[in-house]
């Protein structure tokens, strides 16, 4: 948690202070993508990584310059796909976890016989 939270300052940091924050965001949200990938996935890996994003793109939004175009921008939208494959992820984990099921199962129940 506490890196997750560190990780979001040091980004509006770069996004006040240097232009290239973009590449940062997608650097780690190609990391973390990789990690879910390779079946690393985890419920600190969500925590950390939604903390980042969520208090980074925030953060980077109060710098005028900035505005709304982390929210707008096709450059930045890695991050906010991964963002929202993690939140699914957790909620598949969740659902695992309560009722004892595969992930491969959590998913088809939730997703496909919706």
């Amino acid at each position: 948690v506490i890196f997750g939270i560190f990780a979001g300052f040091a980004y509006i940091n770069m996004a006040a202070a240097w232009g290239g924050f973009t590449f940062v965001l997608n650097l780690i949200a190609a990391h973390t993508a990789l990690l879910c990938i390779i079946g690393r996935y985890s419920s600190r890996l969500h925590r950390a990584y939604t903390l980042f994003y969520v208090i980074g793109t925030i953060g980077a939004m109060q710098v005028p310059v900035i505005g709304f175009t982390p929210l707008r921008s096709m450059e930045q939208l890695a991050g906010l796909v991964v963002f929202l494959i993690l939140q699914v992820l957790e909620y598949c984990e969740y659902r695992r976890r309560k009722y004892k099921l595969t992930l491969f199962r959590t998913f088809l129940n939730r997703i496909v016989f919706c």
